[in-house]
């Protein structure tokens, strides 16, 4: 018995949704993240954006589908390379992700460690570009720079961490500018776990 009107989405015809019981999945809104990427073009701007300096042959898993991957993954809630074992065969994220498979944890940590500060100024311009569309749609009267640090834990022996007396962690100490009035994260900036809050911050700006 269907309980409610089925329901289909726009970004894949064939997928339908209802109350009929059979795959569950507690992750739905994922759905909806589907819907806004597909709008607004997210993933496509990462993948314009972003290029690996890799000359090797990737079978099942290019290297900017992986980093949509953690995107996607992080998105739900899912923080821990683990957690790609998990997902790999969940219907629902390889719905949103077009693939018949996903990539495992291994996958993920080779990705880790081919990435560069070339790649991370390539993430920076893809949010930069996608902060102009959104000023497009209504250009803002004033922005205010909302500038703050935050704290980053690590585990293990993680290159660039340090301890950090005021949060009582080892890890790392980012520094983030956001959009005051709407939210928006601007920019960001990767730093060790010992700088103090402002370090470097005019530089930043």
């Amino acid at each position: 018995m269907v309980t409610i009107t089925e329901k289909k989405v726009d970004f894949k015809s064939n997928l339908k949704i209802n109350f009929n019981g059979g795959d569950l999945t507690s992750d739905s809104e994922m759905l909806l993240f589907k819907g806004f990427d597909n709008k607004f073009g997210f993933s496509q701007e990462i993948k314009k954006c972003l290029k690996f300096n890799d000359d090797v042959e990737h079978r099942l898993h290019e290297n900017v589908e992986v980093v949509l991957q953690r995107i996607y993954q992080n998105t739900a809630g899912y923080h821990a390379d683990d957690n790609a074992d998990d997902l790999r065969l969940d219907t629902l994220f390889k719905t949103v992700l077009e693939k018949e498979t996903l990539a495992s944890q291994p996958t993920i940590s080779r990705l880790n460690s081919k990435v560069n500060i070339e790649n991370m100024k390539q993430l920076q311009q893809a949010n930069f570009n996608l902060l102009d569309r959104i000023y497009e749609i209504e250009q803002p009267e004033e922005i205010i720079f909302d500038l703050d640090s935050t704290n980053c834990e690590t585990h293990g022996k993680q290159k660039g961490a340090a301890y950090n007396h005021h949060y009582k962690a080892n890890g790392y100490h980012p520094l983030l500018m956001f959009d005051g009035i709407t939210g928006d994260l601007i920019k960001s900036a990767l730093r060790s776990g010992n700088v103090y809050t402002s370090r470097a911050a005019v530089r930043f700006i």
